[in-house]
């Protein structure tokens, strides 16, 4: 009997924030498209995003076969519906050999994130792998948002301890656009006046020993 014999490459990518935004083994292939059985494009073996310390996440994947694979889009999101890309990994066309990818999210997202891959081939054909939800433990005090989700003007951001110093307060949208940006004192309570329109909005809170990122909800 013939065996064959599987070689392994490794690839590692240390990751750079391209837009704002910051596992369990699975066995898949990349089959949204239209491929005779045995001639997918891409086979992945394995993928698992995991929290490595409070600002990074470490995502991994294994592919047993490539075949025209131009290359992978890293995405990350907060609500686990709309995406950002933070990274990018040309793909190796190992056509048979096991092939280990790694990349490191530098500037993750405290508390709850989603993470996926984009897989496109040369000819521009794209497919998408599972989600992978990772919980990442936030630095300093916490901070937390009320109502949520909002429908007047403004909403609240309750600190739980008193921070030194300012306050500052950066709202995102789900693409990854900066809409709004203050700063305040060291309130223990912070009310934040906006004209956002409806939507899912990444607020990020900063200030001395604060680094907190919550999910605001427009109605």
């Amino acid at each position: 009997m013939c065996k064959l014999n599987l070689s392994l490459q490794k690839r590692v990518l240390t990751g750079l924030k391209l837009n704002f935004i910051t596992g369990i083994a699975i066995l898949l292939a990349f089959s949204a498209k239209a491929q005779l059985p045995g001639q997918l494009p891409v086979n992945l073996k394995i993928f698992k995003a995991s929290a490595v310390n409070s600002k990074q996440v470490k995502v991994f994947w294994t592919t047993e076969y490539e075949k025209d694979n131009g290359y992978f889009d890293i995405e990350r999101s907060a609500d686990g519906v709309n995406f950002s890309i933070v990274g990018r990994e040309p793909g190796i066309n190992n056509n048979g050999h096991l092939t280990d990818y790694t990349f490191f999210d530098n500037q993750s997202m405290s508390g709850i994130s989603f993470y996926r891959l984009k897989q496109v081939d040369i000819d521009g054909k794209f497919s998408f792998s599972p989600i992978e939800r990772v919980r990442n433990a936030e630095t300093g005090h916490s901070a937390d948002i009320y109502p949520n989700p909002a429908s007047g003007a403004s909403f609240n951001i309750n600190l739980l301890k008193n921070i030194p110093g300012t306050i500052d307060v950066l709202v995102y949208d789900h693409v990854g656009r900066l809409k709004l940006q203050q700063q305040f004192g060291n309130n223990n309570t912070i009310t934040v006046n906006h004209h956002l329109s409806a939507g899912i909005y990444t607020v990020k809170i900063t200030g001395k020993e604060l680094s907190s990122t919550r999910q605001l909800v427009i109605q």
